[in-house]
Parts: structure tokens; sequence; C-alpha cells
């Protein structure tokens, strides 16, 4: 048994305890030693998972099924996903990419046309906000696409938005 594991929980299953195989010659075919987890459904049955299975992410050992979802990312409720949107990418408490050459989402200088560019991504769409002179003009643009965009589906989904700062409604 692996002494420093914290047990945790995801949806159904407890995982209670780690047990590490060691330097086992019968590694899997990435050269892994294998791992073997004891865990707990919310119904009380025990049960052994493989570290590849627990990583899956089980619902739970078999007594209920994994939500109804269907379309064609079925796995979007475990993400966070609603209506093809990630809620927590799209509020404003959201943090900004460390690659962000301009320190905002969505602006950058387009150094060709001497331009700062704005795009929004919504529902898996990319909306082209233009390119303007300065900086500031291209951050105010998507602002202002933030708020016709996210704004209505935020509310819609739970989640309102006051002075820039996400509260759970429901």
């Amino acid at each position: 048994m692996d002494t420093s594991f914290k047990p945790y929980k995801k949806w159904m299953v407890s995982v209670l305890e780690r047990y590490p195989c060691g330097r086992d010659p019968k590694k899997d075919w990435r050269g892994r030693a294998p791992v073997y987890y004891l865990c707990r459904c919310d119904c009380g049955k025990e049960f052994i998972l493989t570290g590849d299975e627990v990583s899956k992410h089980p619902y739970s050992c078999g007594c209920k099924g994994h939500p109804d979802v269907k379309g064609p990312h079925s796995n979007e409720w475990a993400l966070g996903y609603v209506g093809g949107t990630l809620l927590g990418m799209i509020k404003p408490t959201r943090a900004v990419y460390c690659s962000s050459s301009s320190g905002v989402s969505g602006i950058w200088y387009y150094a060709k046309r001497r331009k700062w560019r704005a795009e929004i991504t919504f529902q898996q769409k990319r909306h082209f906000l233009g390119e303007f002179k300065t900086k500031e003009a291209a951050i105010t643009a998507r602002i202002e696409a933030e708020r016709k965009y996210y704004d209505p589906f935020l509310a819609e989904h739970g989640v309102t938005t006051n002075d820039g700062k996400c509260q759970k409604t429901k």
C-alpha cells in the first residue's frame, strides 16, 4: 500500500487505497509497472481497478450508468460543457493564458498590417471582431462582444455577471 496516497472521490466512486506493484518485469506496453486501486461505490460495493481504468474516471461500479448524454461529445457533462460551451472558459473570472502577448484574451498585434486584431470564440465558432489602430479599441470591441455573446448565455445557465464577478445563482 502507498502511504503517501490521499483518498479521493469522483462521481459515485471513492478511491481508497493505491497499491503499486513495484518494478515488475511484466510492464505494460508503455513501460510502466502496474498499479491497482481499491475503490468503493456509493452502493457499498468494493472493487479493484487498474491505474488505466481509474484514469478513465469510472462513474460507478456498474450499478448505475453514466448520465444519458447525446451528441458527438458524450463526455461533455464530465468536463463542464453546457450547450457546446465550457462555462469556466467564458466566466469573467477566468484567467488569461500565459502565452497571450497582449495580456487580454482574443487580442493580438498583427505586425504585417500594424494593427491590433480582436476575435471571440463562442460555441465552437470564431467571430472576427475587426482590426484596430489601438490596443484599447480592440479591447473595447472584445468587451462588447463578451457582453453580446457570453452574458445572455451565462444568465441562462444560472451564472450572473455583476461588476466583472461571477456568482452562481442556482
